[in-house]
């Protein structure tokens, strides 16, 4: 009888080892979709960390959305998991999977979507960071560098070449600068 407990104990072990370590990794699965680029039931992880597109990195590709084509995003109640598609297996943990489905147009104008199976906690996270990065300007997400230089307003190069040819004054060193016309007697 030991053998058998040992072998029973050791069958549970290896269960539950892959289902705990797989616990702290936020995998997402793509269930089904318009892109034909995305395999069906590819997992990898989906990233809001890019301020213009949504990226979902599978294997060795990466498929990207920008944020301006998103037009709706919605969580639904997951189908949970089942072997060999048909027989339901109890979640472990609590672990809860939703469905998130992305709703685009494409760059032609053509509509789309993409139905990621998630934990319940990563989908909200997920569609609260899209609706984040939609409502903020680009401009702000993206600082643009300034291409002014203090000295412009002293010297004339080709730098502002454009603001001295067409006669606008600008105060050179050595040359006093213009009086205020309102001052005090």
């Amino acid at each position: 009888m030991p053998a058998f407990r040992k072998m029973l104990i050791s069958t549970i072990a290896f269960a539950v080892i892959p289902t705990v370590s797989l616990r702290g990794a936020d995998l997402a699965e793509y269930v089904s979709g318009s892109a034909k680029s995305i395999p069906v039931n590819a997992t990898g992880s989906l990233s809001t960390n890019d301020a213009k597109e949504l990226q979902f990195n599978y294997g060795q590709s990466v498929y990207k959305l920008p944020y301006g084509q998103i037009t709706s995003t919605e969580i639904m109640q997951g189908e949970g998991r089942h072997i060999l598609h048909k027989i339901p297996v109890p979640s472990l943990f609590g672990k809860k999977k939703e469905t998130l489905a992305i709703n685009y147009k494409d760059a032609s104008g053509a509509n789309g979507t993409l139905n990621f199976e998630l934990s319940a906690r990563e989908a909200k996270a997920t569609r609260e960071a899209i609706a984040e990065w939609k409502t903020t300007p680009q401009s702000a997400a993206a600082p643009t560098q300034s291409n002014e230089w203090w000295g412009d307003k002293y010297w004339k190069t080709t730098r502002n070449k454009g603001t001295w040819e067409t006669g606008t004054t600008a105060v050179t060193p050595g040359t006093p600068a213009p009086a205020a016309s309102g001052t005090k007697e």
